[in-house]
């Protein structure tokens, strides 16, 4: 295209314009040496958001990106990169597919915790932009056992590509990255990507097994490769057919295992399918109960962490202490899964009801009992509701003159026959629990006095 004139430039009409800049991005670590990461920021921009200016028979669409990671600890900027994407299009009908303008940007981090953000902005109509934050945790590296690196999903994985100037060429592998990570009636095969180091520290070879998951955490697709530990690394290409899957979010985790089944080394990936002309069948909120094919075995640490916030009512104090004190990610998950299989009522289904029962009951108190921004199992009905179940009489008492409003639940099969007083105290819906006679339970016997407004 040849070079314009400023005064051309001047006379540019802008073209399609009409919505807020599309900006979706995803990330993946993998190894640079021995104390670092080389951390690949994916970004796409659908070219039917920005503005296109027409020169000459063609049309040009332009944006400004600009990204920047902020030390967690410190608060300082650790890196920051600005860029320009642009791309030609032939006609004017072009501009109205939905194509997506696909980039990839690399940066070297030392592992820890830091603030992204990452923002783009119309060329040809400044006013168009927008900026997108994510908090990003850098995973330590181990020099000492075997690893798995960070999942790179692909919507295409070319390989001894002989395009080594292609941005996507990494290990002889041209991997197209898909940074809305959204697969389906359009894109029926989710590729991957990720690497295994420190093979050589496993005891034998190194078994990888792949699972995807769905919401409920049922294992809807399983696959098991074998590898030699006589390699320090390698890469680890591979696809699932996603075409027969419905319309949801889903999971993908590798998990490494060695012949010793002591060691093991974890990733996982959420991505999501639209497939509106597949039926869901399979919703089981338990699946497997074994733990790598558990739902435990893909949680996050928050995940891990809120999970049993919401569990330890059903915990004592020793496994309260216990859950303290571990550290990892790995020792969470592990928890997780002993403590709920050890509550399970009926060992000889893949379910377990008892947990079913519980986060049923959890969504149900949400429902019921939230007050003042707080979530209903934070509240003292809630965790009632969660302990006992659904009470066998409710007494309220929303109106009175002389007292404030106060509900007594009963529960006739309970040590013969409990009571619990909840009062609403504060005037905001909050109910307190201010007495009962259920063993170990908060007991006044002049409550009465505590409501009284006069």
């Amino acid at each position: 295209m040849k070079k314009l004139s400023l005064l051309l430039v001047l006379f540019l009409i802008p073209l399609f314009s009409q919505k807020k800049i599309s900006l979706e991005f995803d990330y993946a670590a993998f190894r640079y040496d021995s104390t670092t990461k080389y951390l690949e920021m994916y970004y796409s921009i659908q070219q039917a958001s920005l503005a296109a200016v027409k020169s000459d028979s063609q049309y040009v669409v332009e944006s400004m990106m600009s990204i920047a990671f902020v030390d967690s600890a410190s608060g300082k900027v650790v890196q920051q990169k600005d860029w320009r994407v642009k791309n030609v299009v032939p006609d004017s009908l072009e501009l109205t597919k939905n194509i997506n303008l696909i980039g990839v940007v690399g940066f070297s981090f030392v592992p820890g915790t830091y603030m992204l953000t990452i923002s783009a902005s119309d060329i040809h109509n400044p006013e168009n932009k927008v900026s997108l934050k994510e908090k990003l945790n850098l995973r330590p590296l181990s020099n000492k056992t075997f690893s798995v690196s960070d999942i790179q999903l692909a919507s295409r994985i070319i390989q001894d590509s002989e395009n080594k100037e292609s941005v996507f060429y990494k290990n002889t592998l041209e991997v197209i990255p898909v940074p809305n990570l959204l697969f389906g009636e359009n894109q029926p095969v989710v590729y991957y990507y990720s690497e295994l180091y420190n093979l050589k520290s496993a005891a034998g070879n190194v078994d990888l097994h792949a699972f995807v998951y769905n919401a409920s955490g049922n294992v809807v697709f399983t696959k098991k490769r074998t590898f030699s530990n006589k390699t320090e690394s390698r890469v680890e290409v591979n696809t699932v057919n996603i075409s027969k899957m419905p319309t949801g979010a889903y999971t993908l985790v590798l998990v490494a295992v060695d012949s010793t089944a002591s060691n093991k080394a974890f990733s996982s990936k959420k991505f999501f399918i639209y497939n509106p002309a597949i039926a869901d069948t399979s919703f089981k909120p338990m699946g497997n109960s074994d733990f790598m094919a558990s739902q435990f075995a893909i949680f996050s640490i928050e995940e891990c962490n809120h999970l049993f916030a919401k569990s330890k009512y059903l915990a004592n104090r020793n496994e309260v202490d216990q859950f303290a004190k571990i550290t990892s990610v790995e020792g969470k998950r592990e928890f997780l899964y002993k403590f709920w299989k050890g509550r399970d009522e009926v060992t000889e289904t893949p379910e377990n009801e008892t947990f079913m029962k519980y986060f049923a009951r959890v969504e149900q108190a949400n429902q019921k009992y939230s007050a003042m921004k707080k979530e209903g199992w934070k509240t003292d009905r809630g965790r009632v509701f969660l302990l006992y179940g659904e009470p066998s009489e409710v007494e309220r008492y929303p109106n009175q003159l002389d007292s404030k409003p106060y509900e007594i639940w009963q529960y006739h099969n309970l040590e013969g026959g409990v009571i619990f007083v909840f009062a609403d105290l504060t005037g905001f819906s909050d109910y307190q629990l201010i007495n009962s006679t259920m063993r170990g339970e908060l007991r006044d016997d002049s409550w009465q006095r505590r409501i009284l407004t006069n």
